[in-house]
């Protein structure tokens, strides 16, 4: 029996320290390049009421979480509110635009760094996450790329489609 104590001890000792090892910090980034001046693509992005039109997390949001009050989805310039999904536009800078994710008890960092580059504006976009020490949101945050990123690109190619003027 202590053989066997001892085992699952020394085990889970190994997979925390393993773990350990993963970053807590991870961020998913996607970039396109899109047609059209800076200003106009800032605009685009700054006013939230647009993204509904552009970008796939906000059209294919997460299931509805089961609560006690009944509002619709609210949707403001700076607001969007999706149920289990809330972002907020935190400020922006000259060539940045913040936001803050929140679903469930989980809130991430979102931003959006626009660069001119002649009569064309790249857009990157990344989502930053912080992680726990858990081994299994470490495990999770593994797997962030390849469930948000092909949203993401998505969502740029729709936002490279609406701006450009072909």
């Amino acid at each position: 029996m202590k053989l066997i104590i001892g085992s699952i001890v020394v085990l889970s000792l190994v997979v925390l320290f393993l773990f350990a090892l993963f970053p807590a910090d991870i961020s998913v980034t996607r970039i396109v390049q899109v047609s059209s001046p800076k200003a106009t693509v800032e605009k685009k992005i700054r006013d939230l009421r647009e993204w509904k039109i552009w970008n796939e997390l906000v059209m294919n949001p997460p299931p509805r979480e089961i609560t006690n009050t009944t509002n619709e989805r609210g949707v403001d310039s700076d607001f969007i509110d999706l149920g289990g999904l809330h972002i907020n536009r935190l400020k922006s800078a000259a060539d940045t635009v913040f936001t803050i994710w929140r679903h469930g008890n989980d809130s991430f960092a979102g931003n959006f760094n626009l660069t001119e580059a002649g009569n064309q504006t790249i857009v990157e976009w990344t989502l930053h996450f912080h992680v726990k020490w858990y081994p299994w949101e470490k495990l999770a945050s593994m797997f962030y790329d390849k469930q948000l990123g092909p949203q993401m690109e998505k969502s740029l190619l729709n936002l490279q489609k609406e701006l450009n003027p072909n």
